[in-house]
């Protein structure tokens, strides 16, 4: 399972549950919308205007949420990690030899995973085809300090961040821990 072709298809989902949130007049997906400058001012009184709403359109909003100024090139930074990332594929890489005295909570399933992530605080982190929430010594330790914007930017949430611009950030500087560490 390659996480960044994975993440591509939650965006694609995200983007498609927008725009129905939209045309049913959600005032927050409406919002969403207004970010992009052809739809400024979009408003949830305006049928018409939602009526003629399309995914392309949703596509780009979640783009724009992402760090990237269309669709087309949040998609080609995905697909660049995928197939040039030592993360794409989950092992291992998050839970290196010798980190175990670390506390963690482990999650067979993202869903219960995330819920605890949003109850609460730590950062969330896969392994293999699992889950697991840590305190902020362990990212310190394996070389990504708690203390980067970036973590904030993704929510914390490596698995589905909220921001794939800085995820793809943080995904560069911990290959290159894990090379320094080696």
């Amino acid at each position: 399972m390659n996480i960044f072709h994975t993440h591509y298809e939650f965006l694609k989902n995200e983007a498609d549950l927008l725009l129905k949130h939209a045309q049913q007049r959600d005032a927050n997906a409406v919002a969403r919308f207004q970010q992009l400058s052809s739809f400024t001012t979009l408003s949830t009184d305006d049928t018409n205007a939602l009526n003629d709403l399309q995914l392309k359109h949703a596509f780009n909003v979640i783009a724009v949420e992402n760090g990237y100024e269309s669709w087309t090139e949040l998609k080609s930074a995905l697909d660049h990690a995928a197939e040039t990332s030592p993360l794409a594929e989950i092992k291992e890489q998050f839970y290196p030899k010798g980190y175990t005295t670390y506390w963690n909570i482990w999650f067979a399933k993202y869903s219960q995973a995330k819920k605890v992530l949003n109850e609460g605080k730590g950062f969330l982190l896969p392994y293999k085809n699992q889950y697991f929430i840590v305190e902020e010594h362990f990212v310190d330790s394996i070389g990504l300090p708690h203390t980067l914007p970036e973590w904030n930017e993704i929510g914390n949430d490596w698995i589905h961040p909220k921001n794939a611009k800085a995820w793809l950030k943080l995904n560069e500087m911990y290959v290159k821990a894990m090379k320094e560490r080696k």
